[in-house]
């Protein structure tokens, strides 16, 4: 009997770490990131653990096209031409001024903090079904290394 309930609580135990975002804390892999190829960009995308807000994977957009999936509590970065960018989430709720257009110059980096606004969130009265909102956030680089710090990196 003591096996069956300890069998189950490692199942237990393994199932919730599986849930858990996966990656190494940014803190501990900045140093060690690739330099920005020459004549490119870069963008990192982060959002906060909001435990009361969406914890709902959103995808990102520039200029309408997929470029990455966040996870609270995560970052991820994608190098891009310089030039100009709309990022955007597809199937957010309204909010004003929710998505930003930046003009990037050959190796910018710039910082991207995605937040949900549940209450601002879009539901259908008739079948109670909600659409999360996202908003972006341009961030002062030493304030988005200071909130990405804790965060898990889940890729560039």
């Amino acid at each position: 009997m003591r096996a069956t309930v300890r069998t189950f609580l490692v199942l237990v135990a393994l199932t919730i770490a599986g849930c858990a975002p996966q990656g190494q804390p940014f803190a501990g892999v900045a140093a060690g990131l690739p330099p920005i190829q020459a004549g490119m960009a870069r963008i990192f995308f982060y959002r906060w653990l909001e435990p009361y807000e969406s914890t709902a994977a959103a995808a990102v957009q520039l200029n309408g096209n997929r470029v990455a999936v966040t996870e609270t509590g995560t970052v991820v970065y994608r190098d891009v031409p310089p030039g100009q960018y709309r990022i955007s989430m597809p199937n957010s709720g309204r909010y004003p001024d929710q998505f930003k257009t930046i003009t990037l110059a050959p190796g910018q980096v710039t910082y991207a903090r995605i937040e949900s606004r549940r209450d601002w969130a879009v539901c259908n009265i008739y079948s109670d079904a909600c659409q999360d909102t996202y908003v972006v956030n341009l961030v002062e680089p030493s304030l988005a290394l200071s909130e990405m710090r804790g965060l898990r990196f889940i890729g560039g």
